[in-house]
C-alpha cells in the first residue's frame, strides 16, 4: 500500500441490509397450521371452479365441418395444383339453443404454424405505424417480401407495402351468415380488433398498398379505413402462439334462435360473373388456400360469459386443486390423530442479535 494511503477496510457496514439481519417472518409449519392451509385452500378452490365450470357450460358454441373439403369441387389433393374450389361456397351450421348477443364469429385455422420465428418477425412495425421513406434495405426483417423484383434496384418504386411474410399470407375469405327464414344475419366489423392497435399501431400513408396485391383497389389513403387500417387486416397481423387458432371475424348483436343457419363463403371481387382476382382481374376459382400445408378451415360461433368463451380447463383445475387440498388436510388429520409426534421448543429457532438463539 502507497505511504500515507489510509487502510481500507472490505468488511461491509454494520447495517441490517448488509450484515442480513432485517427482520423476517419465518413462519413455523406445525400440523394445525399445514392441515388448516389445505381446508382453506380446498374450499375456496373447489367453489369457485364449480362457478367457473357452470359459466363455461352455459356458453353456446357452434362450429361448423373443414370447409375447405366441404367447398372444394375438383382437383382436392394436397399437392395438386389444380384445385378448384366452389367459389362462393354455401354450408350449414346448426344452431341447437338460443345463442344470446353478443355472439362472436371466429374463423380457425388448423395446422398454420403463425409461431415459426422467422413468420413473426416479417413485418415492418415503422411501415405499418405509417412511416414513409424506408427503402427494402431498411426492412431485412420482411425479406423475402421485401422487394417486388428481387434483382430490382433498392428504391421506393421497388418496396412492398406492407411488407413481410405476415402481411403477404393475410387471410382473405370472407362470410355471410343467413338464418332459417333466408334473413341476412348483420354482421359487425367495429370493434373486433384491439383498441390501442387501431388508434396507435396501424396507419395508412402516402405509400401503403404499394406492390402489394391484397390491397389492389382499395383506398389505402391515411384516414380511409381500409388497408393497414383495415380492422380484419389488424385481426390477421397479431399472430396466434399455436398452430391451431381462431380470429375474431364479426360481432352479430342479434339473438340467434335455434335452427340451421348458412354461411356463405367467398374470395375475391363479386362481379357478374363470379368472384374475380383484384389483381389479375381474372375470375377467382380457389377459397384462401390450406391445402398445400395440410391445414383446414371452420367458422365458429359462440355466446360469451363473464370468464370469456367455452373454456371448461379453468374450472376443473380449480376443482381438482381444491379436492386434492382436501385429501391431503384429511390425510394429515388423521396422521396427526392417529400417531401425534410431540414438537420441540419453537423458541430455539428464533434468532437473537445479541448472541445465538433463545
Amino acid at each position: 500500500m502507497p505511504e500515507g494511503e489510509a487502510a481500507r477496510s472490505r468488511r461491509p457496514p454494520d447495517t441490517p441490509f448488509r450484515q442480513q439481519t432485517l427482520s423476517a417472518w419465518r413462519p413455523i409449519l406445525t400440523p394445525a397450521w399445514v392441515i388448516g392451509t389445505f381446508t382453506a385452500v380446498g374450499l375456496v378452490f373447489v367453489p369457485v371452479g364449480i362457478v367457473c365450470l357452470v359459466a363455461s357450460q352455459n356458453v353456446v358454441e357452434v362450429i361448423s365441418d373443414h370447409y375447405d373439403q366441404t367447398c372444394c369441387k375438383v382437383n382436392c389433393g394436397s399437392d395438386d395444383l389444380n384445385r378448384v374450389d366452389n367459389n362462393p361456397c354455401r354450408f350449414t351450421v346448426t344452431v341447437e339453443a338460443r345463442m344470446e348477443p353478443p355472439i362472436k364469429m371466429y374463423y380457425m385455422l388448423e395446422g398454420f404454424y403463425q409461431n415459426h420465428r422467422r413468420y413473426v418477425k416479417s413485418r415492418s412495425d415503422r411501415q405499418l405505424r405509417g412511416e414513409t421513406g424506408l427503402l427494402p434495405s431498411q426492412l431485412t426483417d420482411c425479406l423475402p417480401r421485401a422487394y417486388k423484383d428481387p434483382d430490382g434496384e433498392n428504391s421506393l418504386d421497388n418496396v412492398i407495402n406492407p411488407c413481410g411474410l405476415i402481411a403477404w399470407s393475410v387471410f382473405n375469405d370472407t362470410f355471410a351468415l343467413t338464418g332459417p327464414d333466408g334473413a341476412a344475419v348483420p354482421l359487425k366489423k367495429e370493434g373486433i380488433a384491439w383498441a390501442s392497435d387501431v388508434e396507435d399501431k396501424f396507419h395508412n400513408s402516402a405509400e401503403t398498398g404499394k406492390n402489394f396485391p391484397p390491397f389492389e383497389g382499395r383506398d389505402c389513403s391515411p384516414g380511409s379505413g381500409q388497408c393497414v387500417e383495415d380492422e380484419d387486416f389488424i385481426v390477421w397481423m397479431r399472430t396466434a402462439g399455436l398452430p391451431t387458432f381462431r380470429k375474431l371475424y364479426r360481432i352479430i348483436e342479434t339473438a340467434l334462435e335455434p335452427g340451421d343457419y348458412t354461411i356463405t363463403v367467398q374470395n375475391g371481387d363479386s362481379s357478374s360473373d363470379g368472384p374475380v382476382n383484384p389483381s389479375t382481374g381474372a375470375k377467382q376459382t380457389e377459397l384462401y388456400p390450406v391445402h398445400p400445408f395440410n391445414g383446414h378451415k371452420r367458422v365458429l360461433l359462440t355466446t360469451t360469459s363473464w370468464i370469456g368463451g367455452k373454456n371448461d380447463f379453468l374450472g376443473w383445475a380449480y376443482i381438482i386443486v381444491g379436492v386434492i387440498s382436501l385429501l391431503l388436510a384429511i390425510a394429515f388429520f388423521a396422521k396427526y390423530k392417529i400417531s401425534p409426534r410431540k414438537l420441540g421448543d419453537t423458541s430455539y429457532l428464533i434468532w437473537s442479535k445479541d448472541g445465538g438463539t433463545h
